[in-house]
């Protein structure tokens, strides 16, 4: 008995240390580019683009959040100026701020370690 007590002790610590943020909202990476996402449950829906009227390349992605990792397979479309694609893996560090852990193709460029995603605001 006192063994089933200690796992569902050990399971209840556990579930409550994942972060359960909802990262539906305006968020952005200094200083010209928008990021607009909708989460809905488990999936995430997001538009980016260069800030502008005319951004230099615009992208949409899809993915799913599990625990404080955010999962995404993106693809640039025709507002913009370029056509990639690829994947992005990222880190939820809190309610206000994305880190990037990995990318394929291209997105963030060279410098895509150093890139911290943050909220603007929340909902609509």
């Amino acid at each position: 008995m006192s063994r089933i007590f200690w796992l569902l002790a050990m399971a209840a610590i556990l579930s409550s240390t994942a972060m359960a943020v909802d990262l539906t909202g305006d968020w952005k990476v200094v200083p010209d580019v928008d990021i607009y996402i909708r989460q809905i449950d488990n999936s995430v829906w997001w538009l980016c683009e260069s800030s502008g009227i005319s951004p230099g390349w615009s992208s949409v992605a899809n993915g799913t959040v599990e625990g404080n990792t955010v999962s995404l397979s993106w693809i640039d479309v025709p507002k913009g100026n370029l056509s990639a694609t690829g994947t992005l893996l990222l880190n939820i560090t809190s309610e206000d701020e994305l880190e990037i852990l990995n990318q394929t193709g291209g997105w963030g460029g060279e410098s895509w370690k150093d890139i911290k995603i943050t909220r603007v605001s929340s909902g609509f």
